[in-house]
């Protein structure tokens, strides 16, 4: 039975690289290995504190596209990125608390339930137990160890009344089948997620304009008092000053 990977995993602290995730094929068949491309790094592993060729495309598209965009809010879901970022790739993102952001991407071909899976219990993790490459690859190790044992769990159970023809064939068109809906109904939830994000974007950019706005007018409105206040004193001045000249003019007189 194919068993599901995501492609690259990087976590970010206030905009800088910790730890990353990076599963490659070599010879057609699928390897996971890690290095930090940024922050802590590991003596295990080879590779570990650079960044391979395969890596740099995945790497730089987060710091210049998803980086910027990202809106930290306090409870924040996962979000798929509506932009195709990179050819035969999904990109998916969520937020933790401390300034921390997780992205993951995935082959389109992948379950997209397992990048939001990946994504929401790495969130719930605290962030030294992420920080580093080897914790990284342990826990996303675990999350898709799990993964693949609840869809082996799923044929071995269809399997025990089987249809007609080759068990094994029919059971695993029923999970694509499974799968496949699964996707429709994800994309959807994502793009109303994503609706919700860019919300929650507008919003606070029209509160900072109302609140910018705000100041101009307390500025405008205190530069505007203390002009009035210097015309009525230049006015009183002036009073005072031809009321001497007619007292002073009357007197000599």
């Amino acid at each position: 039975m194919k068993r599901f990977n995501v492609s690259y995993v990087e976590v970010l602290k206030d905009g800088e690289v910790c730890s990353s995730y990076f599963q490659d094929a070599v010879a057609g068949k699928d390897t996971a290995s890690y290095g930090a491309i940024g922050g802590s790094t590991d003596g295990a592993g080879a590779g570990a504190g650079s960044t391979s060729d395969s890596q740099l495309p995945f790497s730089k598209l987060i710091r210049e596209m998803i980086v910027p965009k990202v809106v930290n809010v306090h409870g924040n879901k996962v979000t798929k990125v509506s932009m195709n970022l990179l050819d035969g790739f999904d990109s998916y993102y969520t937020t933790a608390p401390e300034g921390v952001l997780i992205v993951c991407f995935t082959k389109t071909d992948i379950p997209k339930i397992l990048p939001i899976r990946v994504l929401s219990q790495l969130k719930q993790l605290p962030f030294d137990e992420i920080e580093s490459n080897m914790e990284l690859r342990v826990h996303i190790g675990e999350i898709l160890d799990k993964f693949h044992e609840e869809l082996l769990n799923y044929r071995n159970e269809h399997m025990l009344h089987p249809s007609e023809g080759d068990p094994l064939q029919s059971t695993d068109d029923e999970i694509q089948d499974v799968i496949q809906i699964m996707n429709d109904n994800i994309d959807k939830f994502l793009e109303r997620q994503e609706r919700v994000s860019l919300l929650v974007d507008k919003t606070q950019q029209l509160n900072t304009t109302s609140h910018s706005f705000k100041r101009k007018a307390t500025r405008i409105k205190d530069r505007m008092w203390w002009q009035r206040m210097k015309n009525a004193t230049l006015l009183i001045f002036a009073i005072i000053l031809c009321v001497s000249a007619l007292f002073i003019f009357i007197y000599i007189v």
